[in-house]
């Protein structure tokens, strides 16, 4: 067969392997690796002779004409209204979640702008006498055309600021960040001049206007009061969820690698510091969140291929490879990269961190999870959150070729990193990196069940290109097959992330029920040693409490969260971060900023110039860090 009529992952471009430096070379003959998917190999067969379920090609319903294909295809019972509701389902969650949230970004300068022109408009009315000017809004017989326009416009300006103004009262990320004081004060100001506007000025709209003043400080007063009253609450009320954790770098200091670690962890890599010392000046962990992935780019990079087999079934990873110019470093540290949901090397934040790094001299190896970034799963067990498997069996090859003096040091984002914590908790000793750093994980994914906002306002997005990409274009045919068909189509009609688990993942792969999964995915795992309500009077009469598996880590391992970040909500990180890092053998270490959104942490008046810059040598100093303190215990 011609080299152009195999699949991707069986092909290799040797004219690209040639490039690379004689050191490189060496080092991906010590990984003993292939370049091509292990099922493209001649004895491949021999070695692994289970059947394959699925046919080269997925399922679809106008290919299959198997007896039972009604089993499968709802859509064959189904009328054409229901097509049109699972279309909807699909479109509009995501349309609406964007809407929101733009609108809530720009809640900061919505406010104050209309406060400023409702303030121009009724001094300078106030000021003049009555004219036949057309931009009066007092109808006269002339111009009620005219007039009803302008009121128009105010009156719907009004409303603007009004609810703007609420968004800053009630909305969590805004409170967060600034308090109540802010918000009241702007909607106190913007509905007494658009009172004072409507009585003295309006006509047509005086009514409504009243009317709105009085809907917009009903629903924030409402809004206010049940998340007042929910403070005591495990999870809290939708309307509100503020972290009552405190930010800072969190240790264990009966560890003397980790107290020597942070000691020479420069403070400056370490500290966030606000605008203008550093930290961008967006307003929230929305924006903070948001912004940088519209506006961020990272350079090129180009990566070389070798695939990993699974110990546990016949499936491979990729691991893509980036090596520095002058060839592969045996002393520097070898950087494991886990990437996030949807993701891959491809992923901006991903291959910034990496083009950072080889420029630095390291070695950078990104694990693609399987069935992610276009690589093949030839059975059932496509990826999902809970598998560490890929991980060992992926970094086992890496230590092999590792240096005497060098390290393997993990890193993952967002999903990747919620992977790599409970790779670290679950396999404890035998893990195979010398340290890990997550970015915007979670330790404790039950709490995500009841992270409203984060499901309402980011979560749709997330789902539709998951349902899109992973479900319908790679592996319908599978989940087709694993699922009833009203399975599927409420699958298909999942609005976000959790619904996704909850109506799909959870029983494709075989879990009791997403509580099960989300602990199955957990570092923390099934452990409540660390939820609210869990004082410290419990923690002393109570010593032989079951910390869960988290107390199992056994390298070197920090977290760094933002307290702001909308998508995995602070409650991930537990309610009580010093008890957490003094777990098992101190080898947990927690760096928590009040601000940085998820995967975000931009700096500047132009986040675009540095990009994820904090955020990525964060990850290196520390690194850098323990390899240091690593050598002196030599």
């Amino acid at each position: 067969m011609a080299s152009d009529d195999l699949p991707s992952y069986c092909r290799v471009d040797e004219d690209q392997w040639n490039t690379l430096p004689a050191s490189a070379t060496a080092f991906v003959e010590l990984l003993d690796l292939p370049k091509v998917h292990p099922r493209c190999l001649d004895d491949f067969v021999e070695r692994f002779s289970n059947p394959i379920p699925i046919p080269d090609e997925e399922m679809h319903m106008h290919m299959h004409t198997h007896m039972h294909a009604d089993d499968y295809f709802y859509e064959r019972t189904d009328g054409i209204g229901s097509r049109i509701v699972t279309i909807l389902y699909q479109i509009l969650p995501p349309l609406m979640a964007m809407g929101e949230l733009w609108i809530r970004l720009f809640a900061c300068v919505i406010a104050p702008l209309v406060a400023t022109m409702l303030l121009s408009k009724v001094l300078s009315s106030s000021s003049k006498s009555k004219s036949k000017d057309v931009d009066n809004v007092n109808v006269n017989d002339k111009d009620d055309a005219n007039a009803r326009k302008i009121e128009r416009r105010w009156f719907m300006l009004s409303v603007l600021g009004m609810l703007a103004s609420a968004v800053q009262l009630t909305d969590t990320m805004y409170v967060q960040e600034y308090g109540r004081w802010n918000g009241s004060i702007l909607l106190a100001v913007t509905s007494l001049l658009s009172t004072r506007l409507a009585v003295s000025q309006f006509q047509i709209y005086k009514s409504k206007t009243i009317v709105a003043v009085i809907a917009v400080l009903s629903l924030s007063g409402y809004l206010v009061s049940i998340s007042e009253r929910s403070e005591s609450s495990v999870y809290g009320d939708p309307a509100l969820d503020v972290a009552t954790i405190q930010s800072g770098l969190y240790l264990s200091t009966n560890n003397t690698l980790m107290t020597r670690v942070a000691e020479l962890w420069p403070e400056e890599e370490r500290t966030y510091a606000p605008y203008p010392l550093g930290a961008s000046p967006l307003p929230t962990g929305d924006s903070r969140t948001g912004i940088p992935f519209l506006v961020n780019a990272a350079p090129h990079q180009e990566y070389h291929r070798v695939w990993a087999q699974s110990s546990v079934d016949d499936e491979a990873v990729a691991i893509d490879m980036a090596f520095p110019n002058d060839g592969h470093s045996d002393t520097k540290p070898i950087y494991f990269i886990l990437h996030g949901l949807n993701g891959g090397s491809h992923e901006e934040y991903v291959r910034e961190f990496v083009v950072r790094r080889v420029k630095e001299g390291s070695t950078c190896m990104v694990m693609i999870a399987r069935g992610l970034a276009d690589t093949p799963v030839f059975g059932f067990d496509v990826f999902h959150g809970a598998r560490v498997t890929d991980v060992h069996d992926a970094s086992r090859y890496i230590r092999n070729a590792l240096g005497q003096n060098q390290i393997l040091a993990g890193v993952g984002y967002s999903m990747g990193a919620i992977i790599l914590s409970n790779y670290l908790a679950r396999y404890g000793e035998d893990v195979h990196l010398d340290s890990g750093m997550a970015v915007s994980g979670g330790l404790d994914l039950r709490e995500m069940y009841n992270s409203y906002r984060s499901q309402r306002l980011w979560q749709p997005m997330l789902a539709q290109t998951l349902l899109e990409d992973f479900v319908l274009e790679k592996f319908e045919g599978r989940f087709r097959q694993r699922l009833t068909k009203e399975q599927f189509l409420a699958l298909l009609r999942s609005k976000s992330v959790s619904e996704v688990d909850v109506r799909g993942i959870v029983s494709y792969n075989g879990f009791r029920d997403v509580m099960h999964y989300y602990t199955e995915m957990s570092a923390i795992g099934e452990s409540t040693a660390f939820q609210a309500g869990q004082s410290e009077i419990e923690q002393s009469s109570n010593p032989d409490h079951n910390y869960g598996r988290i107390a199992n880590v056994s390298v070197p391992f920090c977290v760094l969260h933002a307290l702001d970040d909308p998508l995995t909500s602070w409650r991930t990180m537990g309610h009580n971060p010093q008890k957490l890092v003094n777990t098992g053998s101190g080898y947990i270490m927690m760096l928590l900023t009040d601000a940085g959104g998820h995967v975000g942490w931009p700096l500047g008046l132009n986040p675009r110039k540095e990009g994820w810059k904090w955020m990525n040598n964060a990850v290196s100093s520390f690194t850098n860090s323990v390899h240091l303190a690593k050598l002196e215990q030599k």
